[in-house]
């Protein structure tokens, strides 16, 4: 059975863990040059958000988020049409093994992003999400969205497909006083 949890304590087997994921989820090319050093510093710092998704022990999936700002830094060069949002966080990476795929499995950690934001009063999402694996489609059945656009070739993937910028949110829950 699917579950996903938010990895507070990070040491080096979710490190590795989460390279292998990235390696055998994605297309030949799509990983990025230098992983260990990439994943090593975005999962120690402090307000990113990494979760891990598991079926039984096995680790086979992951969501890393970011906050949104940190990521118009890293990508403003690429998107020159992101701004800055300092109430939102960005979806850097979603990595699940292909026999996990089609399972539930970014529902579960999308459940787990959601409450983690929510305990940091944070209720919207920013993402470039891949047209053609339905990563796009499935944030637009199950969140409001607020702006999408298409950049039709997109760096991170050799140019070769296109990815939705999406800003979506989830409802804000009223607190009980």
């Amino acid at each position: 059975m699917l579950k996903a949890d938010v990895a507070y304590n990070i040491d080096d087997t979710i490190v590795e863990d989460t390279i292998s994921i990235s390696r055998d989820s994605y297309p030949t090319g799509g990983a990025c040059s230098n992983p260990e050093e990439y994943y090593r510093q975005m999962l120690t710092k402090q307000y990113n958000v990494h979760i891990m998704l598991s079926d039984n022990e096995k680790r086979v999936g992951f969501l890393f988020a970011i906050p949104h700002n940190d990521a118009v830094v890293e990508l403003k060069d690429h998107d020159p049409l992101m701004r800055d949002d300092s109430g939102a966080y960005y979806i850097e990476n979603v990595a699940v093994l292909p026999a996990y795929q089609k399972k539930g499995a970014l529902g579960k950690m999308l459940a787990v992003l959601k409450e983690e934001l929510r305990k940091r009063d944070i209720f919207r999402i920013i993402l470039h999400a891949r047209v053609h694996n339905s990563l796009s489609r499935n944030i637009q059945q199950n969140m409001t969205i607020i702006e999408i656009r298409r950049i039709n070739a997109w760096r991170f993937y050799a140019y070769e497909e296109p990815t939705d910028y999406i800003v979506a949110e989830w409802l804000a829950e009223k607190k009980i006083i």
